[in-house]
């Protein structure tokens, strides 16, 4: 948990040396760090079967940061949330690592739809970036290095060193 933690505070690009002080200033200051603080508590909790503490965790999460991350979504470490307010990660959404999320991003299922390994929510590769207001549905997987603009709706896959945008997510 500490060491995504570390990953997630410098992948901010922070100055300051990583202990509980500098960690719980930037807490205070920085609502998107704040965010991954909760979900990597609620995550490690619920790898130990503490059920209620991931609860706690995540409605904590919901009320001091507007944000709905699940504790049962895998999330790689180094993630950045730009903007909190209006996120949604529900469980079985998989992010890899040093990704980027922005304001109003929904990730989730598309009516039923699952792929052949029986997934039905979206698969970040790594350093992916999520603009403002976009949506992913159902089974696809993002590539590696993609950016995904604003406002964009995804129901359909996307390669690797990818930029998808416009009202119908052209590739």
């Amino acid at each position: 948990m500490f060491d995504a933690l570390r990953q997630d505070y410098f992948g901010s690009r922070a100055r300051r040396p990583f202990n509980a002080l500098t960690l719980a200033y930037r807490a205070l200051q920085d609502a998107g760090f704040r965010t991954m603080i909760f979900y990597r508590f609620g995550r490690w909790a619920r790898r130990r079967q503490m059920r209620l503490l991931a609860l706690l965790a995540e409605r904590a999460m919901h009320h001091f940061c507007h944000v709905w991350i699940s504790a049962e979504a895998d999330i790689g470490p180094g993630l950045r949330i730009a903007h909190v307010c209006g996120i949604v990660v529900p469980p079985g959404v998989v992010i890899g690592r040093n990704c980027e999320i922005r304001q109003n991003v929904t990730l989730g299922g598309n009516f039923g739809k699952l792929s052949p390994e029986g997934r039905a929510n979206p698969r970040l590769g790594d350093n992916v970036s999520l603009g403002p207001g976009c949506v992913l549905l159902g089974p696809i997987e993002i590539g590696d290095n993609s950016v995904i603009g604003a406002n964009a709706v995804l129901t359909q896959s996307v390669p690797p060193d990818s930029v998808v945008a416009g009202w119908r997510a052209e590739i």
